[in-house]
């Protein structure tokens, strides 16, 4: 109701609020995604990132070489360049990758070029980078050393993210 000419006070805050509203300077703040391959060994999810990630190779076999560490269990040929194969089970202390299941990740970063062994391929995903958080602090051994963090898969599902570097430093290739 107005009394008079005077708008009541009701009508006063909305437009008030309305002039605040298109005042404001509207920034459309969008977070850079981040590419991630999420893959599994044995029950668990583990991911890299993409940009370390070259290929993803099936059917690719491993020559077996004397006397090298249990997670070395030989080496790939990749259109002719001879590359070491790291058994990730291995070093997580799992049990040793059935022969003719794995498929090997193909992965380099700074001096570090390797092929890495591992169950399947679950993903190569998209996602912000706020769904990667710190690692949990449930995570012991091998797995606690090697996590970047853990990337929020959506259903309650995580995947630990490893850290190339971390990696290639315990494997001292």
């Amino acid at each position: 109701m107005e009394t008079g000419s005077e708008p009541l006070a009701s009508e006063d805050i909305l437009g008030e609020v309305k002039r605040s509203l298109r005042s404001r300077d509207v920034v459309n703040v969008e977070e850079e995604p981040v590419k991630l391959v999420i893959f599994t060994l044995g029950e668990g999810r583990y991911a890299f990132y993409g940009s370390e990630v070259r290929e993803i190779l099936s059917g690719c076999e491993v020559f077996p070489v004397p006397f090298l560490p249990g997670y070395l269990p030989g080496l790939i040929n990749i259109r002719g360049d001879i590359e070491s194969a790291v058994d990730l089970r291995h070093i997580l202390g799992k049990d040793k990758t059935p022969p003719g299941k794995a498929l090997i990740i193909m992965a380099e970063r700074g001096e570090f070029k390797s092929g890495i062994i591992i169950d399947a391929v679950e993903d190569v995903a998209d996602l912000p980078q706020s769904k990667i958080t710190p690692p949990l602090a449930t995570l012991t051994g091998t797995a606690r050393d090697l996590a970047a963090g853990t990337v929020e898969l959506g259903g309650g599902q995580t995947a630990t993210l490893i850290d190339i570097e971390k990696l290639a430093a315990m494997v001292a290739l």
